[in-house]
């Protein structure tokens, strides 16, 4: 092997090397960057505002589950749930990460850019506004229909098995 193509060699593992090195730091960095926009999403979009209540919830709860037997200790559970709250508030934005995890799981960053514009436009906006409204309808649509639904298949099942002579 002569001196030049070892060197070559040489430098072509060096260069291997240092790529490799550096990848990590950059996918950190782009990671990070798309996490960011993830995280934006979820602001922008008014999803973290479905976790808005979400602390005080579990802290009532708690102080329903231990002032049933020690009822006279619901002033101090009041100023226990006062001083705790900062606390699992931060668990709240906990949370709220994770979810960015999870939409930056399932999207490029280029469809997270794309989401993120959407929410900025005037129809964005406004299915922010709308959205919990029509989730609510959604709701109670379907409830009455899967209700409706329910009664008509066992209404059809009985006539079906009163055709076969079973009276049920």
């Amino acid at each position: 092997m002569t001196f030049r193509i070892a060197l070559r060699r040489i430098g072509a593992a060096a260069g291997l090397a240092l790529a490799v090195s550096v990848a990590p730091a950059w996918a950190d960095e782009t990671q990070e960057a798309k996490l960011k926009t993830a995280r934006e999403v979820i602001d922008v979009s008014g999803a973290a505002e479905t976790f808005d209540g979400i602390v005080p919830i579990f802290l009532d709860e708690a102080k329903r589950t231990f002032v049933r037997t020690r009822p006279e200790l619901s002033k101090d559970f009041d100023e226990v749930i006062k001083t705790l709250q900062p606390e699992f508030e931060a668990r709240r934005e906990q949370l709220l990460n994770d979810v960015a995890a999870v939409y930056a799981e399932r999207f490029t960053d280029q469809e997270l850019t794309d989401i993120k514009t959407f929410y900025t436009t005037p129809s964005g906006k406004k299915l922010v506004q709308v959205l919990p409204a029509v989730l609510q309808a959604s709701y109670e649509k379907t409830n009455a229909w899967s209700r409706q639904m329910s009664q008509d298949v066992v209404s059809r099942m009985r006539q079906e098995m009163k055709k076969r002579g079973h009276d049920i």
